[in-house]
């Protein structure tokens, strides 16, 4: 009795094909395991109605402090004077190119920081903010291109009881809201610029705002330059 060869089947085309789909299955497969095992930093917890709500500042208490950063920027106009010795202050260029309108509203919201005493990290979280919500243009209702009754530069919904439409489409106030806000989002110096911007905003597209943080960041030191040296913040 003999015992049973073994013929090796050629190999064709056909089986040759079928073992590079397997291959590519396998190899699809095991990069598809290793993506969902690696490490990532988790996604910022989505907030409850209740816990937004906390964070969006009372409109009465926005008006309040709105009324005293008006104050201490009439004051600070009236006693300008220029530093004795000229300083020696560097910007880079901005990426993209702002214009004169948008740049006066960037430094309406820079100056209010100032006023409330906001680290230069919060002056470019929120000019960053304001470059995705409006473009730095200080945006009235645009009929049916609005988002919902979001208004001003930073977008702000008055349903949602961030102030009346004269509030929020006047640019002290919509900025002092909007520092009274961030201020609430717990340990928002640390956080990236996005997860800071989208923790007060709530946006559909939490990632947008990071795209501006080097403009945000060049402005905001153009705009030092020019209206902090007496003030020593820069």
């Amino acid at each position: 009795m003999y015992d049973p060869v073994s013929i090796p089947r050629p190999l064709t085309r056909r089986r040759l094909g079928c073992m590079m789909v397997v291959l590519l299955l396998l190899v699809v497969g095991g990069a598809v395991v290793v993506w969902k095992t690696m490490p990532r930093e988790p996604l910022p917890e989505r907030l409850t109605l209740d816990q937004l709500g906390m964070l969006v500042p009372d409109a009465a208490e926005s008006e309040a402090l709105a009324a005293i950063v008006r104050n201490r920027l009439a004051t600070a106009a009236a006693n300008a004077t220029p530093p004795p010795e000229p300083i020696v202050c560097t910007a880079p260029e901005t990426p993209t190119a702002w214009n004169e309108t948008q740049r006066g509203n960037a430094t309406t919201i820079v100056q209010v920081g100032l006023a409330l005493e906001i680290p230069k990290r919060g002056l470019i979280i929120a000019v960053a903010t304001a470059m995705q919500e409006s473009s730095l243009y200080n945006l009235g209702h645009l009929g049916d291109r609005n988002d919902h009754d979001s208004l001003g530069l930073f977008q702000q919904r008055p349903s949602m009881g961030w102030g009346s439409p004269e509030q929020v489409t006047d640019p002290v106030y919509s900025a002092t809201a909007f520092y009274l806000a961030l201020q609430r989002v717990p340990n928002w110096e640390s956080l990236e610029l996005t997860v800071a911007a989208q923790s007060v905003q709530r946006s559909a597209f939490p990632n947008a705002y990071a795209k501006w943080e080097t403009d945000a960041t060049a402005l905001v030191q153009q705009i030092l330059c020019v209206v902090a040296p007496e003030l020593g913040v820069l």
